[in-house]
């Protein structure tokens, strides 16, 4: 058999599986009163005209369709199936494009005892060192006391690039991985994790890694997390985040650090490159809201790439209806000074509507003179409307003005829809939503 045919058949049965997986939520709505479901539809259409400094113009006119549902309690309660997908439309292109090139999943969960579950199909792994999509099974095991473990295996799911759409296809690239939690005590957190990865037949990354989070005193979270790359033999990231606030009406004082090399895996062609710099990353702030909603907050970023440097620093004032703002970053990657500001008003307990805007001034390298700083002015204007319980309408308008486009209007109008049944039906009541 031919690689293309090939492949057309592994698209077709990747297509008629994920159909099944979409069309079980409904069939399941008329099964017993232990049988919940939902189902989602989130259609966004976004129209938008640029005018560009010589005066031509530019129409685009594009839609989204995004699909989620579930259904649980099948088998006694011990199956369970979720779905979720998303479409693009561009209908302004002579193409007529439609791109299935988005992100969905769809997997079969198992109950097989109290204490042990698996999942099959294609699913989202991002946990411990792994930031994977998966054709494949994994297993949690829970037994009594501070352990859990999660092992997994399968291919990872292909890349999607604009010239190959594999959407329907199933994975080359063989991935297994494995998670090892311990509670300590209920302040006490750890867990070890291990993945191995391929691409195209070579071992890419083999990424160990440590995770802690604690509550050692009343008002402190602390969470840390470090990588290791066997195959690379480097160290690949070390993270902490600190977050203080001794009590509700105090300030939340948060602090957080990176240092990570960047992602390269092992069988790449950018591999063979050697002096690649590690990024360093770190961030505080100082948030206050009174019980009345005024208050403030500080804020401070900085980046460190070899002898560069980049600092931002900023402020907002918070009020009940919004906040306003500045911030100014200096630095290697140039100079900016931004101006920002949104309110949000719910006049009606089924109506809100958000506003803001942004003034922003930069130049692409420090100390620049005035003739070489740039402006962008970015406003919006967003309505939402929920009539009932599994329905909301939104309706934004954008604008954007940059040096390369004179103005730049968008208008985007979303419809969400909820349906169920049952007590897992997103929240709504049994028999809730749309029916």
């Amino acid at each position: 058999m031919s690689d293309r045919k090939e492949r057309r058949l592994r698209g077709l049965v990747g297509s008629v599986w994920f159909a099944l997986l979409f069309a079980a939520p409904l069939a399941a709505g008329d099964g017993t009163d232990a049988t919940s479901w939902w189902l989602r539809l989130r259609t966004t259409g976004y129209a938008f005209q640029t005018e560009t400094r010589s005066g031509a113009t530019l129409d685009r006119l594009g839609a989204y369709q995004q699909i989620d549902g579930a259904v649980s309690g099948l088998a006694n309660g011990r199956l369970s199936m979720h779905v979720s997908g998303r479409v693009h439309d561009d209908l302004s292109l002579s193409e007529k494009v439609n791109d299935r090139a988005r992100l969905y999943s769809g997997y079969l969960s198992a109950m097989i005892t109290p204490r042990l579950s698996a999942r099959l199909g294609r699913q989202f792994v991002q946990e411990g060192v792994a930031g994977l999509t998966v054709d494949g099974l994994s297993v949690s095991f829970s037994p009594a006391g501070p352990l859990r473990a999660r092992v997994y295996g399968g291919a990872r799911a292909p890349i999607v690039l604009a010239y190959r759409d594999r959407v329907g296809d199933f994975g080359d690239d063989p991935v297994l991985g494995a998670r090892l939690s311990y509670d300590l005590s209920p302040r006490f957190r750890s867990s070890l994790s291990f993945a191995y990865l391929e691409k195209d037949d070579r071992v890419s990354a083999r990424p160990v890694g440590f995770e802690a989070a604690a509550r050692p005193i009343l008002g402190l979270r602390a969470t840390g997390r470090l990588a290791y790359d066997l195959q690379g033999e480097r160290w690949t990231r070390a993270e902490g985040i600190f977050q203080l606030q001794r009590n509700p009406g105090c300030p939340v004082l948060t602090a957080q650090f990176v240092d990570r090399y960047p992602s390269i895996d092992a069988g790449s062609y950018f591999a063979r490159f050697t002096g690649v710099h590690r990024s360093r990353l770190a961030r505080g702030s100082v948030r206050y809201e009174h019980r009345n909603r005024f208050g403030g907050e500080l804020d401070y970023a900085g980046a460190w790439v070899d002898d560069r440097t980049s600092t931002r620093i900023g402020g907002a004032v918070l009020f009940p209806l919004g906040r306003a703002g500045y911030s100014a970053r200096i630095g290697d990657a140039g100079e900016e000074s931004r101006w920002f500001g949104d309110v949000r008003l719910a006049p009606l307990p089924w109506l809100s509507i958000e506003a803001g805007a942004t003034i922003l001034t930069y130049a692409l390298f420090e100390d620049a003179p005035e003739a070489e700083e740039r402006e962008v002015t970015i406003a919006f204007g967003r309505v939402r409307v929920v009539p009932r319980s599994g329905t909301a309408l939104l309706v934004e308008i954008q604008s954007l003005e940059t040096p390369l486009e004179q103005e730049d209007v968008r208008v985007l109008a979303g419809l969400d829809l909820t349906m169920g049944r049952g007590t897992g039906a997103f929240g709504l009541s049994r028999g809730g939503g749309l029916r």
